[in-house]
Order: C-alpha cells, then sequence, then structure tokens
C-alpha cells in the first residue's frame, strides 16, 4: 500500500513538472502568485498581534550615502527575492549594513517582493582593475556576462551599468557584483541582512521612468 501511494504521489509530482516546462513556467507563476496574495493577510495578521502586545518600538536608522534612510524590514527570503515590509515604491533594494545591491522591486505594498539581481537580467558595466580608464559594456543574465563587443577584451569588477538607476551612484562607492576574468563572471552574493534600504524610481531629465530592462 505504501509503495503504492509512493508510486501515485510520484507520478503526480511528475506530470506537475513537465506540465510547467511545456506552459514555460507558467504553473509555478502562478502557484507564486497565489502563495504571495495568501501570504498579504497573514503577514498584516502578525503585525497587528504584534502590536497589540508587544510595546517595544525598534527602529533602524542607516546612514549611506552622506544621507540618513529608515531600514525596511526583511520578512522572508525565497530562492528568487525576498519579502520587505512596507515597500510602498519601486526602485533598487540595497543591503542597510554594507550598501551592497540586493535586487529590484517587483511587487510593492505593505508586504512587498524584491527580485535577487543573481536572479534578473540587467546591463553592466565592466571595469578593468589595471588600467582605469579601460571599460566595456555587456548583459548580466543566469550568473553569466554577454559583451556585445567581440573585439573588446577586458577584466576587472563589474558594476550596474551606469545608465541604470543608480548605477553610477553604486560604481561611485565601489558597490560591485563581482569580477570578469578571462571571459568568465566571478559573481559576488551578498548576505542579506535583517533590514535593507529602498532607492527609489526616479525621472530621467525627459520625465519618463528609467527603463530597467523588465
Amino acid at each position: 500500500m505504501n509503495t503504492h501511494t509512493l508510486a501515485i504521489a510520484f507520478m503526480i509530482l511528475l506530470t506537475i513538472f513537465v506540465v510547467d516546462v511545456f506552459t514555460h513556467n507558467y504553473l509555478s507563476e502562478t502557484i507564486h502568485t497565489v502563495l504571495y496574495s495568501v501570504s498579504i493577510p497573514m503577514y498584516s495578521a502578525k503585525n497587528y498581534l504584534e502590536d497589540r502586545f508587544s510595546h517595544t518600538i525598534v527602529v533602524q536608522n542607516v546612514y549611506l550615502f552622506n544621507q540618513e534612510s529608515n531600514g525596511l524590514e526583511v520578512l522572508s527570503v525565497d530562492l528568487e527575492g525576498l519579502y520587505v515590509r512596507n515597500l510602498d515604491k519601486k526602485g533598487v533594494v540595497i543591503n542597510a549594513e554594507d550598501g551592497r545591491l540586493i535586487g529590484f522591486v517587483k511587487k510593492t505594498g505593505k508586504v512587498g517582493y524584491v527580485v535577487k539581481w543573481w536572479e534578473s537580467e540587467f546591463p553592466v558595466t565592466i571595469e578593468s582593475t589595471s588600467i582605469r580608464s579601460v571599460s566595456a559594456v555587456g548583459y548580466y543574465s543566469n550568473l553569466k556576462i554577454d559583451i556585445p563587443d567581440p573585439n573588446v577584451q577586458v577584466s576587472g569588477k563589474v558594476y550596474l551599468s551606469e545608465y541604470f538607476e543608480y548605477g553610477r551612484l553604486l560604481k561611485a562607492n565601489n558597490l560591485s557584483i563581482g569580477k570578469y576574468e578571462n571571459d568568465a563572471f566571478y559573481p559576488e552574493i551578498p548576505q542579506i541582512s535583517n533590514y535593507v534600504v529602498l532607492l527609489e524610481e526616479y525621472q530621467d531629465h525627459l520625465g519618463t521612468a528609467v527603463d530597467k530592462g523588465e
């Protein structure tokens, strides 16, 4: 009986996996959306109970880039991203402790969702560590970097593109996401702290939102 039950369970899981693959992850995305929607009232109830029975107020103030910012609490972390409390605006999210890039806001709200940068796709700038004037542009995806110009040979630190939102700010503070050497990318995955800082989405000089390549 146990063997029969395990066989049935295995066939069900295999069927779900095959369906998800042939629907280009539509099933897993749907499940993720449903779980995200269900989690919001649960987090709201948790916050209500905490406010009801707790009299201790903790405020995390972060002094970063010559200005003080309020840290946002990280509620939980999954494979692709993290849930952040009171994430009411889109933008770039960085670590509250060291300012390193964490990811990009995908969903806002009382419980917002941030996609980790190593699970995203975006343009990058590679700056040589030996000759400061040498740099190249590329595109990050799936732990690899593609350089469109085959004639460019460069090794050095990898930063968020200077043409990307807050790219120049992070580069000016030497906050790289890894190294590029011998046509290979070596990412530096940050440790996610209990608090993060939101660098809000802004408008360019034409009054349009900066393109994140989404």
